[in-house]
């Protein structure tokens, strides 16, 4: 991405972010919001950001890390803080997930592979 189109993204993010904020003060209809808005403001976005941003990272938190211009250990605190659920790698193709099916299917077939298989969780 060039300077011109980050430049464009972040003046576009900025106004998004301008008309949510300003939808949340009319919402309140002239009563300001309780204390500790900014707080809770930066624990929405959050979320949202470092859940994108690994998975733009495939689940690589270095890379993340990095991209997000924080130290890694930060970036882990917050994932645990925020109870985020870290995906690593990416997701299968149609083609790999079949070829898994057949494979698991045909062990689970197999009375000596059988045991290779995880065990069904009881409920």
């Amino acid at each position: 991405m060039n300077d011109m189109s980050a430049n464009k993204a972040q003046s576009g993010l900025s106004a998004m972010i301008e008309h949510h904020l300003r939808d949340y003060f009319a919402a309140h209809e002239g009563i300001l919001p309780s204390a500790g808005l900014y707080d809770r403001i930066l624990q929405e976005l959050e979320r949202p950001l470092l859940t994108l941003t690994l998975q733009a990272c495939q689940g690589n938190q270095v890379k993340a890390a990095l991209l997000l211009g924080i130290n890694r250990n930060t970036l882990r605190k917050k994932i645990r803080l925020r109870g985020i659920k870290v995906k690593r790698g990416r997701p299968l193709r149609d083609d790999e997930r079949e070829i898994i099916e057949r494979a698991t299917a045909l062990i689970a077939n197999n009375p000596t592979l059988r045991h290779l298989l995880p065990r069904e969780k009881s409920q």
